[in-house]
């Protein structure tokens, strides 16, 4: 979890790759469902592009319902962007058992309001892999490709000021209640996502094997 522009997302794809998990990106799906024309991909482009809002709940739930099917049984997961209300919460924790699954780690990258402002502000993406791209430094204002995979690269529509701030209070409003339900449970790892890429990950990997290595030492 995190604010937008933490970087959680590149964070969550390192994991994927590192633990040959799957992925699950909340903000892709519904991204990808936005770009279709029927009535639920209109009703959520209007919702984050046009106004640059959260999905309501009830709508969200339809989308992550058709998704659960579809998980891989044979890996473990790795979720980007959920929970960030407390409505998740208690969807994970309903549904998660009836699947076998339990949540092993809930990593918070933190930055601050102003940090997030100027990421978003500078940051591209590519349409095939979603590889963020910071202007100025991994590709110019008037590049068209992606210098990684090759693939057309775009603005997303709610990465201007006044829509990113609006979403950062949203966040602010909807995370705020998930992250003090995670702190009393005692499972929040919280991580300075104002470090470098690789620090960043280093940091959650270092708090993995510190956990793993705790668990070892009870057991044997």
């Amino acid at each position: 979890m995190g604010p937008q522009g933490s970087g959680k997302g590149t964070q969550a794809r390192m994991l994927a790759e590192k633990f040959n998990l799957q992925l699950f990106e909340t903000g892709s799906v519904l991204r990808e469902i936005a770009d279709q024309d029927t009535e639920i991909g209109r009703k959520i482009d209007d919702i984050i592009n046009k106004k640059g809002q959260f999905v309501p709940w009830k709508l969200l739930k339809k989308v992550l319902d058709q998704k659960v099917s579809k998980f891989d049984k044979n890996k473990g997961i790795v979720f980007d962007g959920t929970p960030r209300r407390m409505e998740e919460i208690k969807y994970w924790e309903n549904i998660l058992p009836t699947l076998n699954r339990k949540i092993d780690y809930i990593f918070y990258v933190a930055i601050s309001k102003e940090e997030s402002v100027r990421r978003l502000s500078i940051r591209k993406l590519c349409k095939e892999n979603g590889h963020p791209l910071i202007v100025g430094k991994d590709i110019s204002e008037e590049d068209k490709k992606c210098p990684i995979c090759g693939s057309e690269v775009y603005r997303r529509e709610d990465d201007t000021p006044e829509k990113i701030l609006n979403r950062l209070e949203w966040n602010e409003e909807l995370l705020s209640p998930v992250i003090k339900y995670y702190k009393e449970k005692n499972m929040l790892i919280e991580v300075n996502g104002e470090q470098s890429v690789e620090n960043v990950f280093g940091e959650i990997i270092k708090r993995i094997e510190n956990h793993e290595s705790r668990i070892i030492n009870l057991y044997s």
